[in-house]
C-alpha cells in the first residue's frame, strides 16, 4: 500500500476437475466458485488479475467457464491473460520468466495464488516476483492457497473450503535475507526493521496477552552495532555488542513467539559477538585491546578489509597508550602529537638503521622538536626489547593504511590481493605484540 503502488494478483489454471466450493478467509469474506482464481479477484480486489495459461488450457472448458464467471461478476475488465509455454525445458522456463517480467508493472504489490496450474509453475512465478523485487521494486505481499482438500462438507450445500494465507513464507524469505546480510557482511538495518515490526504488530492489534517487551530494544542495539561497525566507531560497536549479548537470553522467549526466524540464530549471534562484547569500551585495558583486535578479525571475516586496515593502525596507537598508561588516549592532540609522533620517530629510526644510511643528525633534530612527554615516551619505547619489531610493524601498518585510505592514488600501490594478505598478516603481528606484553605486564 502507499506510494501509489498497484495491487495485482497472479493466478493460473489447469485442466483439473475443479469442484465448486465456498472459499472463505476470515478477514476477507467468502466466495462460491469452482475456480479459485475467481475467489482471488472477488475477495482480494486487485486492480489487475494476471492469468497464466498455456495454449492448451486456453481452449479448455475450464478456462472458458472461468472467464464467463468473471464476466458475470463484473470482473472481466481486470483480467489480463498471459499465454505461457508448459515449462518443460530450461528454454521454456526462461520464456515464462520474460513474459511474467514484462507483464508485472514497476512497484506493484503482488498477491500470489498457488492453487491451480502446472505444479512447477508456482516456483517459477515466485522466483520471478522475487527477482522483480530487486529490478522493478515489486513487493510480494501475500501468498494464498484455496485448500479444497481441507473442505468442510455440509449437508444439502456445497462444501466450505478455507483459504490458507501463506504470507509467512514471504516474511520468512525477508528474514532469511536479513539474517544473511547480518551474518555475512554485518549489515543489520533490515534485521532491525523486521524485529521492530515483530514487536509493533501484536501491540497494534492487542489481540493477545503477554505482549513483547524486548524485541524493539534488541532491534535498536543491532542497528547501533551494525552502524558503528560499518562506520568505524569501534568503541560504540563493542558497547552495542555487549548490550545485544546481554539481551539475548531475555529475547529468546519473545523470539520463539513473535519472531521465530530470529530465534533460530540467537546462538550464532552469541558466538559472533561474544569476543567483541565489553561494557567498559571507553576504558583502555588489556581486555579492551583484545576486543578491538577481535573486531579486526570480525572485519576480515566479513571481507570488510578497509575497515580492518584503518582500525589496525589505530589499535597500534592504542597499544602504545596502554603500554605507557596514557589517560588521555582519545584526545587528538595526544594521539597525533605524542603517541603517533613517537611511533613515527621510532619507525624512521628503524628505517634509517635498516638502510644503513646516515641520518643520525636529522633524527636528533626530530627528537629535539619533540615535547618533553614525547621524548620521555620515546626513550622508554626504545628501551623495550620488542621496540624494533613494534617500530617495523607501525611502519608497515602506516604504509598499508595510507595505500587504502588514499584509494591507491599513489606512485606505488599494492594489489587487492596483497592488501588482503598484508592485512591478515599484520593483524597476527598485532596479536603477538599484545600477547607478549600481557604476559609480562604493561610498562609503568
Amino acid at each position: 500500500m502507499g506510494n501509489g503502488s498497484q495491487l495485482v494478483a497472479f493466478s493460473s489454471i489447469g485442466k483439473g476437475d475443479y469442484k465448486e466450493a465456498e472459499y472463505f478467509a476470515q478477514e476477507s469474506g467468502s466466495c462460491r466458485t469452482r475456480f479459485f482464481s475467481v475467489a482471488v479477484a472477488y475477495l482480494f480486489k486487485p486492480e489487475r488479475l494476471f492469468l497464466a495459461v498455456t495454449s492448451e488450457v486456453k481452449n479448455d472448458e475450464n478456462y472458458l467457464r472461468m472467464k464467463q464467471e468473471l464476466e458475470d461478476r463484473g470482473l472481466s475488465g481486470i483480467v489480463k491473460e498471459i499465454v505461457i509455454p508448459p515449462g518443460r525445458s530450461e528454454e521454456e522456463l526462461w520464456k515464462i520468466f520474460d513474459l511474467v517480467s514484462e507483464a508485472i508493472p514497476e512497484r506493484a504489490r503482488v498477491i500470489f495464488d498457488i492453487t491451480h496450474g502446472f505444479r512447477s509453475l508456482p516456483f517459477v512465478f515466485l522466483g520471478v516476483v522475487n527477482y522483480l523485487g530487486l529490478t522493478k521494486a515489486v513487493r510480494l505481499e501475500r501468498i494464498v492457497y484455496g485448500a479444497f482438500e481441507a473442505k468442510e462438507e455440509r449437508e444439502g450445500d456445497i462444501p466450505r473450503a478455507p483459504i490458507f494465507d501463506l504470507t509467512m513464507l514471504v516474511e520468512l524469505q525477508d528474514w532469511l535475507q536479513a539474517v544473511n546480510a547480518f551474518m555475512l557482511r554485518g549489515e543489520g538495518q533490515r534485521l532491525a526493521e523486521l524485529l521492530d515490526e515483530a514487536h509493533r504488530r501484536p501491540w497494534r492489534s492487542r489481540a493477545q496477552e503477554d505482549l513483547p517487551d524486548k524485541l524493539q530494544k534488541m532491534a535498536g542495539n543491532i542497528k547501533q552495532f551494525s552502524d558503528s561497525v560499518r562506520l568505524l566507531r569501534p568503541l560504540e560497536a563493542l558497547g552495542a555488542a555487549a548490550r545485544v549479548q546481554k539481551l539475548l537470553p531475555e529475547v529468546k522467549k519473545e523470539a520463539e513467539r513473535w519472531a521465530k526466524p530470529f530465534g533460530y540464530i540467537l546462538s550464532r549471534i552469541d558466538q559472533e559477538l561474544s569476543p567483541l562484547a565489553t561494557e567498559q569500551a571507553d576504558t583502555l585495558t588489556q581486555e579492551n585491546l583484545e576486543r578491538q583486535l577481535a573486531l579486526i578479525d570480525y572485519y576480515l571475516q566479513k571481507d570488510l578489509v578497509v575497515q580492518a586496515v584503518l582500525l589496525a593502525r589505530e589499535c597500534m596507537v592504542n597499544w602504545l597508550a596502554w603500554r605507557v598508561r596514557e589517560p588521555n588516549w582519545r584526545k587528538q592532540e595526544v594521539r597525533a602529537g605524542v603517541l603517533e609522533a613517537v611511533l613515527n620517530a621510532a619507525a624512521s629510526n628503524q628505517t634509517a638503521m635498516g638502510a644503513k644510511r646516515p641520518g643520525s643528525e636529522e633524527l636528533e633534530k626530530e627528537k629535539e622538536g619533540l615535547s618533553k612527554k614525547k621524548e620521555e615516551i620515546l626513550q622508554r619505547f626504545n628501551s623495550w626489547p620488542e621496540a624494533k619489531k613494534a617500530a617495523d610493524l607501525w611502519h608497515r601498518l602506516r604504509e598499508l593504511r595510507n595505500d587504502v585510505a588514499h584509494c591507491a592514488f599513489r606512485d606505488s600501490v599494492a594489489s587487492p590481493e596483497a592488501v588482503k594478505k598484508n592485512a591478515k598478516e599484520l593483524k597476527q603481528e598485532l596479536n603477538a605484540l599484545l600477547e607478549q606484553e600481557s604476559s609480562g605486564g604493561n610498562d609503568a
